[in-house]
């Protein structure tokens, strides 16, 4: 055999030997990859917009136990229907009962600050929702205040974003990418698995041939006795 054919031949049998081996995972793992890029490309963009509410206690103690407590309540009404009803601030135009899909609030267990954030094809509508909640929250608490004892006040407006909080790219593509390998992982278990189940051919599962059995010892033959007849 020439000596050019067989330097040609060496790589090609190992590539052929890693694509045999590995070739599931380096599909599963591009396929992943690819959807978090084609999902990044196709996706519509979604932007977000951060208003910040607070609620004080009508005492000296401004941000004591009553107020942190009234602002995990108040957060749980501000994406309510109802509690939106009392914005001064005109909503961008909602299909019934997909409000909760724009907006949403969050309360921390130690200050009494309630985050409301809104999110929308456009920024304008984002910093609107976001703003029209907010408005909403200070309008029912202040009319709620008789019976609370505390106040509901307005910290910040919510400003249109500059840049859609989705798709990201390099979050997309990364978790598309730990999908494939966490895909690939589960398959190699799988087949290992089965082969460790099936085994080889004249072989058990640890790969050792089985150890014949002896064979049984032979029995001594019974001799043979003639009958012999006594008589008187």
């Amino acid at each position: 055999m020439p000596q050019g054919d067989a330097n040609v031949r060496r790589p090609r049998r190992s590539l052929i030997t890693f694509l045999w081996r590995f070739g599931l995972v380096v599909v599963l793992v591009l396929t992943g990859s690819l959807g978090g890029l084609g999902y990044t490309l196709l996706a519509p963009a979604t932007y977000t917009a951060t208003a910040y509410v607070l609620v004080v206690n009508g005492g000296s103690d401004q941000s004591g136990p009553a107020a942190v407590s009234f602002a995990q309540v108040f957060g749980r009404l501000a994406p309510l229907p109802e509690t939106l009803e009392y914005s001064s601030l005109p909503l961008p135009r909602t299909p019934a009962g997909a409000i909760r899909k724009h907006v949403q609030a969050s309360t921390s267990p130690d200050t009494p600050l309630i985050r409301i954030t809104g999110s929308a094809r456009t920024p304008a509508d984002a910093a609107a929702y976001a703003n029209a909640a907010a408005d909403a929250l200070v309008q029912y608490g202040t009319a709620r205040r008789p019976d609370t004892g505390v106040r509901v006040a307005l910290m910040n407006l919510a400003e249109p974003p500059a840049t859609p909080s989705s798709p990201n790219l390099v979050l997309d593509v990364a978790v598309g990418t730990a999908s494939g390998i966490l895909l690939a992982g589960l398959g190699a278990a799988l087949v290992s698995g089965r082969r460790g189940r099936g085994g080889t051919p004249g072989r058990d599962a640890a790969g050792h041939a089985p150890v014949p059995e002896p064979a049984p010892e032979p029995q001594p033959a019974l001799e043979r006795v003639d009958r012999v007849e006594v008589r008187p």
